[in-house]
């Protein structure tokens, strides 16, 4: 399991890239002079033209939905220390040990402890990300540019209360997509 805790220095707003290729590398990169230079299309600022390694690449902006942001984190050696409990709340504790449903199967983990949770450290966030394709503006129907949302919206169906979803499709007409 992850902490999120932000960074002792500032954090910067970022544009974080998707691009169409595998870099086998995730370590850092001794870099003197940077390549990458995207070009905002005139017309259409959610647009822009890059090249990589001399093949054109033509990019959308994808803006997250409302109420969400990305974060740029990096892990760190530090553990998330454990939380405080008082003397009534063990004692609490201690005379609900035993409390399981006679049905419910004893899997041997009574005794386990859930390992500390290692921090990240935040680095910047993000509302908008760039999608990038070979020659051509990723479509609507791109995986990436789809996925956010639907994944998004999936999250938000399976943590939600279903009361609130239940009315609130109740009240709105259903959307077909063409």
């Amino acid at each position: 399991m992850f902490a999120l805790r932000p960074s002792e220095k500032s954090t910067s707003s970022l544009l974080p890239n998707i691009l169409p290729c595998r870099i086998h590398h995730d370590g850092a990169v001794n870099v003197s002079l940077r390549h990458w230079s995207p070009v905002t299309d005139e017309k259409n600022p959610d647009l822009a033209t890059a090249y990589f390694r001399g093949r054109k690449l033509r990019g959308r902006r994808v803006t997250l939905p409302k109420g969400y942001h990305g974060v740029v984190a990096l892990p760190t050696e530090k553990k998330l220390s454990p939380p405080e409990q008082n003397s009534a709340t063990d004692a609490s504790d201690h005379n609900n040990v035993n409390t399981r449903d006679d049905d419910e199967e004893n899997d041997g983990d009574d005794g386990d402890v859930e390992p500390l949770p290692m921090i990240l450290e935040t680095q910047g966030t993000f509302s908008h990300l760039m999608v990038w394709e070979h020659e051509t503006v990723p479509s609507a129907d791109d995986s990436f540019v789809k996925g956010i949302n639907e994944w998004i919206r999936f999250a938000e169906a399976m943590h939600s209360d279903t009361s609130q979803t239940e009315s609130k499709s109740e009240n709105e007409e259903p959307q077909i997509e063409s």
